[in-house]
């Protein structure tokens, strides 16, 4: 492990037009794990959630401490790219480097910087600006616990409600700017509190 580079990374183009699959980590990946391995298309794995997909395209990295959280899930990734928001340590070198937003409320057309509070919505922001045009989610619960919990160590199992409702504040304006882009978001969590996109059962993506 090492530090990651300083300078912010550049997002490719790389997925115009296609449908991607972001893996959050809420409790209702655990009736879903058989299915979500099924999906075919684009990836995005967000922290641990490589243990069900270590052939995603991308590992994504949301919190200050994610590089100590998920130092023993690090080596299943066999996808693409290692992409953190925020600068790191004690990550894989290879790990990509992106900003934050100033305006964390609004969707990043910057493919250097990401909005959102929480790592479900940042994945959301860089599925886009990779191309997608279709993002399928899962486990973005916004309730409870992690769906690993039990399995790993985890500072934080059951986050508190103020963190849910900071996370969930950004996604009126998020969601709003993703229907003005053309992006179709569909939340396939059944337990999810997030009630600004559309919702469906995660077998019609399968």
């Amino acid at each position: 492990m090492s530090s990651a580079p300083s300078e912010p990374w550049s997002v490719p183009r790389e997925w115009p037009g296609e449908r991607c699959l972001i893996i959050c980590g809420g409790d209702s990946v655990r009736g879903q794990e058989e299915l979500i391995k099924r999906f075919k298309g684009r990836v995005i794995a967000v922290k641990q959630a490589v243990a069900i997909r270590p052939d995603a395209d991308v590992m994504f990295l949301g919190g200050k401490d994610d590089g100590t959280v998920c130092a023993p899930f690090f080596p299943l990734f066999k996808g693409t790219y290692i992409v953190a928001r925020g600068p790191y340590k004690d990550v894989p070198a290879r790990t990509k480097i992106l900003r934050r937003t100033a305006d964390a409320a609004s969707l990043s057309a910057s493919p250097t910087h990401l909005a959102g509070f929480d790592a479900g919505t940042s994945a959301i922001n860089l599925a886009a600006l990779f191309g997608a045009t279709e993002i399928v989610l899962t486990g973005f619960d916004m309730t409870g616990g992690r769906w690993l919990n039990g399995r790993y160590a985890h500072h934080l199992p059951f986050p508190p409600q103020h963190q849910f409702d900071a996370h969930l504040s950004a996604l009126p304006t998020i969601a709003a700017d993703l229907k003005a882009a053309g992006v179709r978001v569909v939340n396939c969590s059944p337990i999810s509190v997030v009630d600004v996109f559309e919702k469906r059962p995660l077998e019609e993506f399968v």
